[in-house]
């Protein structure tokens, strides 16, 4: 793997300055930015949403709007989990 030299320079401090290896360092920073694309993901896929309920014409009670959301939010879940395993 090749990383910039400044790139290398700044995680080689960061690491030195938090007690930790480089490859923590690197792997942290990947950690996060995966997570990032993540949340992106689930908010394109709420506003997916969102926009599908708009269209239905209709507009939901309170209940339904929670059982709509709840059941949404576990479809996302196990969609992520099988993704993982």
């Amino acid at each position: 793997m090749y990383l910039d030299a400044d790139l290398l320079t700044a995680a080689k401090v960061l690491a030195a300055t938090g007690g930790r290896s480089e490859s923590q360092v690197i792997e942290d920073a990947l950690r996060a930015y995966l997570r990032a694309g993540q949340m992106e993901t689930a908010r394109a896929e709420l506003l997916g949403l969102m926009d599908r309920l708009e269209s239905r014409g209709d507009l939901l009670d309170d209940e339904e709007a929670m059982a709509t959301a709840v059941k949404e939010t576990r479809s996302v879940r196990t969609r992520r989990r099988a993704k993982s395993a």
